[in-house]
């Protein structure tokens, strides 16, 4: 007997206001369970009802996946029916992003597969150290807020920081200033020199 016994939720997270880890924990808790009273319906079903907008390159309703595998087939049983757990392989994924997390062993261990057609590995490897930082976050017992969870370390802003804004640029040291916004001027008027909310000035 081989099939894809899965009945997929889609979930909502509401990271508004800025919650704590204890306040998005709950609010987690109380989405997933409200969406288990639903379980039933089927997610082709939601779809349907939903009618979302349709893209080639997009599954409807969500592009993330996590799935949680407890790995314990001991609560299935299956009269005259031996049950074990095989791991398959595969290397084709049907969401932007795929996590699979399991308890095995007295450990917690994990999988991200992604789209190469929207990620390289090293953007996924940040991923998985933005999700690292997250995790060590809910578990510190801080009363801090997300949004001032230190995702970023520092090769990552040495990066962004220096390297991105690497900006300096030679002028030449003989000639004033204004002369050099002149020459501008001439070369490219209509070139936006300044931009201000929605309001932009040329040269």
């Amino acid at each position: 007997l081989i099939g894809f016994f899965v009945n997929t939720l889609a979930l909502r997270i509401d990271l508004s206001g800025d919650p704590n880890a204890e306040q998005l924990l709950e609010r987690v808790r109380k989405t997933t369970i409200g969406a288990q009273a639903h379980q039933d319906l089927s997610f082709e079903q939601v779809v349907e009802t939903v009618q979302p907008p349709r893209r080639m390159d997009q599954t409807p309703i969500f592009q993330v996946l996590f799935a949680w595998q407890s790995n314990d087939t001991s609560s299935l049983q299956l009269q005259d029916v031996d049950v074990e757990l095989e791991d398959t392989k595969y290397d084709i994924v049907k969401f932007d992003l795929e996590l699979e997390v399991g308890e095995e062993n007295g450990e917690i261990g994990g999988a991200l597969a992604y789209s190469t057609a929207l990620f390289d590995r090293d953007t996924i490897k940040r991923q998985v150290e933005y999700l690292e930082a997250t995790l060590r976050w809910m578990t510190s017992g801080t009363e801090e807020s997300i949004g001032k969870v230190p995702m970023i370390g520092s090769t990552e802003q040495k990066l962004i920081i220096e390297t991105w804004n690497a900006t300096e640029q030679s002028y030449p040291d003989n000639t004033c200033i204004h002369l050099l916004f002149e020459n501008q001027v001439k070369s490219s008027p209509e070139a936006v020199a300044i931009v201000h909310n929605d309001r932009t000035l040329t040269y």
